[in-house]
């Protein structure tokens, strides 16, 4: 029986400090039939030099040279060139674990669209954390990588371009498309956090709004699905505007003015595409969990920034502190 082909997307752009740890785990997958497709998107280190050594030594690995325009634009690019399969994407500073593929594979081949796996974060002190997934649109995480997907639902299906979040706009309307997903309770992928000029890493108030244009554009994908998903769009827009820019991203606008006008763009829009936001449960979370992010919320949109953090920034502190004794 022919093994089925597996093609690994990895974009790089000026990571030559972390090249050989991300592909030495790609290439030794327990997993063999490996389509390995790196983009070099433009890097100006010796990032290029490293991967056409690595394609000398194994003809898995070929590269694809692009001028400079984003990870999206790498992403796409080897989208339109993969033949396998399936399709697992990951980035060029991070790794994966040795039985990552055989794993998912073994799933996929029952029939199942998507496999959705844990991971781990790496911090700054090196120290690994695990992350525990769900297997929803929502709870599974808007990044490409902790999944691993049959290609066909792909076809057709791009990242939008000159975007941060770009992974929102399109990784969930892949999810809804799956009609089966399946989860695996272990963590095959290594999610290096240390950089200091991550996108994680990085606050840039300017690019914290293309999470509107992002979330457009995967609202216009949902639409073109049969039978429309107006609650899980409505969820998402929970999900990112409410808690990860009102809640997270804000804190870092230290400027309150600033912060003011972003976070009532957030409402705005918020309220505008679920207007019952306060109360809708979107994703699964305790009562009391979602009632003391809620209050949060509507503190921060009042520009009540420290009884925000009474709900939200105080308890998780406290709760951080209490893990350490």
């Amino acid at each position: 029986m022919k093994l089925a082909k597996v093609s690994i997307i990895i974009p790089v752009y000026n990571i030559e400090k972390y090249l050989e740890r991300c592909l030495d785990s790609v290439l030794a997958q327990s997993y063999t039939n490996l389509e390995v497709l790196v983009v070099d998107d433009g890097s100006t280190d010796q990032s290029l030099m490293l991967l056409e050594r690595y394609a000398r030594q194994d003809a898995r690995v070929s590269v694809i040279q692009k001028a400079n325009g984003g990870q999206a634009s790498a992403r796409n690019l080897a989208l339109k060139q993969a033949s396998g399969d399936y399709i697992l994407m990951v980035d060029g500073d991070d790794y994966i674990l040795p039985h990552l593929v055989a794993e998912c594979v073994e799933v996929l081949e029952s029939g199942v669209d998507i496999v959705v796996f844990d991971y781990y974060t790496l911090n700054k002190k090196k120290e690994q954390n695990y992350t525990s997934v769900g297997n929803s649109p929502i709870t599974a995480g808007t990044a490409p990588w902790n999944k691993m997907y049959v290609a066909n639902l792909w076809q057709d299906v791009f990242f939008p371009e000159g975007y941060w979040y770009e992974d929102l706009g399109v990784v969930p309307f892949v999810m809804m498309k799956s009609i089966q997903t399946c989860k695996i309770d272990r963590a095959f992928y290594v999610y290096d956090q240390s950089r200091e000029d991550s996108q994680t890493n990085t606050v840039n108030i300017a690019r914290y709004y293309d999470i509107l244009a992002v979330l457009e554009h995967l609202e216009q994908q949902v639409d073109g699905l049969p039978g429309r998903q107006t609650d899980m769009v409505a969820a998402m827009y929970i999900e990112q505007l409410g808690y990860v820019m009102t809640l997270n991203k804000s804190q870092y606008i230290k400027e309150k003015k600033e912060r003011r006008i972003f976070l009532k763009t957030m409402q705005k829009k918020l309220e505008k595409k679920c207007p019952d936001w306060y109360i809708v449960a979107h994703k699964p979370e305790s009562k009391k969990l979602k009632l003391m992010r809620r209050m949060a919320m509507k503190s921060y949109f009042k520009g009540y920034f420290l009884l925000g953090d009474m709900f939200y920034i105080w308890p998780k502190k406290i709760k951080e502190r209490r893990s350490r004794e």
